[in-house]
């Protein structure tokens, strides 16, 4: 399986500073871009194949502009921007839904998969599909269109947990229902990198993808050099923490800080 889609990846944003430090760091072997970021660099003349890292693109994005997004567009600018890797076609599945309407939607969203992920392979692009569903039966959806396409490597999105109060258990736990009841064979977590909790989770959670990074070296704060080395000591934190996931569900406590 592809290195750069374990460890820390960092989300980063359509800002000069972002980009300095990605050069300038050492331990940054692949970067996550959103569509709109990504799309503001292209315009903007930057060559997103020349960033000193690989490229991964993320469909996570506010519900409005993604209605924007649609799986054919997303293979194009995908290919058009040399993209490494994609989390695609992502759907907003909320536990308030009624549960026909998320069936529905995540029907939808696999259908989209179905029909897309054999097109973003011929171009040489990884894909990397979310997990969705609030109920075993929802995401079974997934995974038997996971077992369907071949993808051994899936996502699972962490910000909802954040976004209203701190539900970091409910967070764990639901990874560890996924760990049992499909085993992928790697899980990135999008939202999630801290140093202090990564290491909860299950064994198959190889990636941490998001901006915790930016509290630890903030390249506003100081000069890129200096932020690149703050990054590179944090990534190994990361690093290390996640090599030690745990098999059992731990009790969260509040001495492990915030996400």
């Amino acid at each position: 399986m592809s290195s750069y889609l374990s460890g820390p990846i960092p989300r980063i944003e359509a800002k000069d500073e972002h980009l300095n430090l990605v050069s300038k760091a050492q331990t940054v072997e692949a970067v996550m871009l959103d569509y709109p970021h990504a799309r503001r660099l292209d315009q903007n003349g930057i060559d997103l194949e020349n960033i000193d890292a690989k490229l991964i693109l993320a469909s996570t994005i506010p519900d409005e502009t993604l209605e924007e997004w649609f799986p054919d567009r997303e293979l194009a600018f995908a290919k058009r921007v040399g993209a490494d890797a994609i989390v695609p076609c992502d759907r907003p599945v909320y536990n308030r839904d009624a549960r026909a309407q998320r069936i529905e939607t995540i029907q939808t969203y696999v259908a989209d998969l179905r029909d897309i992920v054999p097109h973003f392979r011929d171009a040489g692009i990884e894909v990397v599909p979310l997990v969705k569903g609030e109920t075993e039966y929802e995401r079974r959806l997934c995974y038997d269109a996971f077992d369907e396409l071949g993808c051994t490597r899936v996502a699972y999105y962490c910000v909802q947990y954040f976004s209203y109060g701190f539900r970091y258990n409910e967070l764990l736990e639901r990874v560890q229902q996924i760990s049992f009841e499909y085993e992928p064979e790697n899980m990135i977590l999008i939202g999630l990198q801290s140093e202090n909790l990564v290491s909860d989770f299950p064994p198959c959670v190889t990636g941490a993808a998001g901006q915790r990074w930016l509290r630890n070296c903030n390249p506003r704060d100081v000069s890129v050099v200096e932020a690149a080395h703050q990054y590179d000591e944090w990534s190994r934190q990361v690093t290390a923490a996640l090599s030690t996931g745990q098999s059992q569900l731990h009790t969260f406590t509040s001495s492990k800080g915030w996400a």
